[in-house]
């Protein structure tokens, strides 16, 4: 690979890599629904950083699909997918919304703690001045599995949205050999990955330290219906 074709695509990739990912979709879901469920650093780095390689293997895949049977063909498909993309959204966002509505309970700012409703009395009031009620609280059947399994369905939707941009330059890059094709690949995949968990983990711990006390009871179900939003939001673009 010559010097500055080298580096002229290399630039390229990492260009798309910072500026693509930098789009809210990217990131903005994990921060959203990591926030209303109080995940930690290591949950948030986990989910989001599960969703960033699923990101990244369907881009290159495409994009070495794109050397396979054409540029056109391939394009098709990722079109489709990144078109899927918001109606995924829309439908996770909308659902959990749903769910966090019918489940009941409500998340208080500053808290971790598990606190079954049934028994236990509760006046609802959220606030600093009272910080013994800085919890969770919720019907215990409700959460536990299901929030856990919504993690991860959230992880692979947004998970499933190419970046469509990787195919043409991964196409430029073929006739400079297989070990071009690979690090340009690692040129937009790496940060990519870096970028996504940075931004969810930061996003996440800096809503955390934000106290929106009469916003708390209904932080779930307003978080699903952002996310909703956000699909919403992009069919419209």
């Amino acid at each position: 690979m010559g010097e500055t074709t080298g580096y002229a695509l290399l630039s390229v990739a990492l260009s798309t890599a910072l500026l693509h990912t930098l789009i809210p979709d990217h990131w903005l879901p994990f921060v959203l629904i990591g926030r209303a469920r109080g995940w930690g650093v290591g949950t948030t780095a986990a989910v989001s950083g599960l969703s960033a390689l699923i990101h990244v293997a369907l881009s290159v895949t495409l994009g070495l699909a794109a050397l396979a049977v054409g540029l056109g063909a391939a394009e098709v498909v990722g079109a489709t997918l990144e078109r899927a993309g918001p109606l995924l959204l829309l439908g996770f966002g909308g659902s959990y919304a749903l769910w966090a509505w019918r489940k009941g309970g409500h998340f208080h700012p500053g808290g971790a703690r598990l606190h079954a409703g049934g028994g236990s009395a509760c006046d609802g009031h959220e606030g600093p001045g009272n910080p013994e009620h800085l919890h969770y609280h919720a019907d215990q059947a409700w959460i536990g599995e299901r929030a856990r399994r919504d993690q991860w369905w959230l992880a692979v939707i947004v998970g499933l949205n190419p970046c469509v941009l990787l195919m043409p330059i991964l196409f430029a890059t073929a006739r400079e050999g297989t070990a071009a094709v690979a690090l340009v690949s690692a040129a937009y995949a790496l940060p990519t990955v870096a970028l996504m968990v940075g931004l969810s983990t930061l996003g996440v711990a800096g809503a955390r330290r934000l106290t929106v006390p009469l916003a708390a009871r209904y932080m779930e179900a307003g978080s699903g219906l952002v996310v909703a939003a956000l699909g919403a939001l992009q069919l419209l673009a």
